[in-house]
């Protein structure tokens, strides 16, 4: 059986874009980690009262994606964590006002952080969460997706704190090119938890803002072009960041497979859902080349296994919602850009959470088609068939 991945992390936009915190790394990893592994936004009503984390599991965690070597002094570091975790606040601004000035909310991101030890004698924390923080990690209709191995990569908290938000409005904007974002100085300094320090901007820029650029732009998927300081009555009143996806340098030529056509000997040996996600493309205009040497392998996934027709319609209705152009051309070069194929970007998220709705949906309304996907997956096109005349009767899969 395999061990199952918890990579992906989603934070509700209002915690990302309008919540004021700073915590360590490793605290905000263990956030991470947690709300990946104990956390479905989909179906959980509540978060739970109390989880009990075997520290070797967490200090694994804390390493996901890195080259970096766990060492023993992560053990020592659990108290930190559980005193971080149960003292460091979340702030945000309300709308409730007190005197004309307007007051701010306060949450503890865990209400209780205790050492324990599980049954076995193992070493564990008890944690618990405040019940209000629920609003950023359950029942969410804007969110920021993150994905954890590219985040743990990050040793400094500002790094990972401004990682956030601008991934997640590169997420957003996949067609964007640049992004350009403007905070004002105050305001990314209450985002950044450092409000009411860093008085002199040089300060603040050497300190922060630099060496966060720093690594955000070595370790990660974006990177940040410029920075460019605006100023009003020559102070420096704002930052307007402008940064962009990393360019992967292709591996492939795929002009080479333009005039090739797969023998019906070669798309025989595709399955059932395979053979239909091929039409699909070869149907916009993809070249039959293209589509079934380069995009088809692509559609990778125990999720999209039996349903890759599902991700192909998917995509296509994506790339027909938001890109300006609309042929068979441009559909190529975004997806062997592997836009639709990065974790951590929105559009993944978006047609991945699409097809598993689609496939609760033919599970319950018609459960014999849904069968009869897991059967025809299993396979080639031609066997399926044949399996599915011997069964006297006519059904849609």
């Amino acid at each position: 059986m395999k061990k199952k991945i918890y990579n992906l992390v989603r934070f509700d936009d209002k915690l990302v874009y309008h919540g004021s915190y700073y915590l360590s790394p490793r605290s905000i990893k263990t956030i991470c980690y947690l709300v990946a592994r104990y956390v479905n936004p989909e179906e959980d009503r509540e978060l739970p009262t109390q989880l009990l984390v075997p520290v070797k599991e967490l200090a694994n965690a804390l390493f996901d994606g890195t080259n970096t070597k766990m060492y023993k002094s992560i053990y020592q570091e659990i108290d930190g964590i559980c005193k971080e975790l149960t003292s460091s606040q979340i702030r945000f601004n309300s709308k409730v006002e007190v005197e004309g000035v307007k007051l701010r909310g306060y949450l503890n991101w865990c209400s209780s952080a205790i050492p324990v030890q599980d049954q076995d004698g193992n070493a564990a924390i008890q944690l618990s969460f405040d019940p209000m923080i629920a609003q950023f990690f359950l029942g969410l209709s804007r969110y920021v997706r993150l994905y954890r191995p590219e985040l743990n990569r990050l040793q400094s908290g500002h790094s990972i704190r401004l990682f956030q938000m601008l991934k997640g409005i590169r997420n957003k904007k996949t067609f964007e090119k640049i992004s350009i974002e403007k905070y004002e100085v105050e305001q990314l300094k209450f985002l950044l938890g450092v409000d009411g320090k860093y008085p002199q901007y040089k300060d603040f820029n050497k300190r922060i803002i630099k060496p966060s650029i720093k690594e955000i732009n070595e370790k990660t998927t974006i990177k940040i072009l410029e920075v460019k300081p605006i100023r009003q009555n020559r102070k420096i009143q704002s930052l307007e960041f402008h940064f962009a996806d990393k360019s992967e340098k292709q591996t492939v030529d795929i002009s080479s497979e333009k005039d090739y056509i797969p023998s019906l000997e070669e798309t025989d040996k595709l399955t059932w859902s395979k053979y239909n996600a091929y039409q699909l493309l070869v149907d916009f205009g993809v070249r039959e080349g293209i589509a079934f040497r380069q995009l088809l392998p692509m559609i990778k996934g125990e999720v999209f296994d039996g349903f890759e027709d599902y991700f192909v319609k998917s995509v296509l209705s994506h790339f027909r919602k938001t890109s300006k152009q609309k042929d068979a051309g441009t559909l190529v070069n975004w997806w062997y850009h592997k836009k639709s194929f990065e974790l951590s970007s929105e559009m993944w998220s978006k047609i991945l959470e699409r097809v598993v709705a689609q496939k609760k949906e033919l599970e319950q309304k018609d459960p014999e088609a849904f069968v009869n996907r897991l059967k025809a997956k299993t396979m080639t096109r031609p066997a399926f068939q044949r399996w599915y005349k011997k069964q006297g009767k006519l059904h849609e899969i």
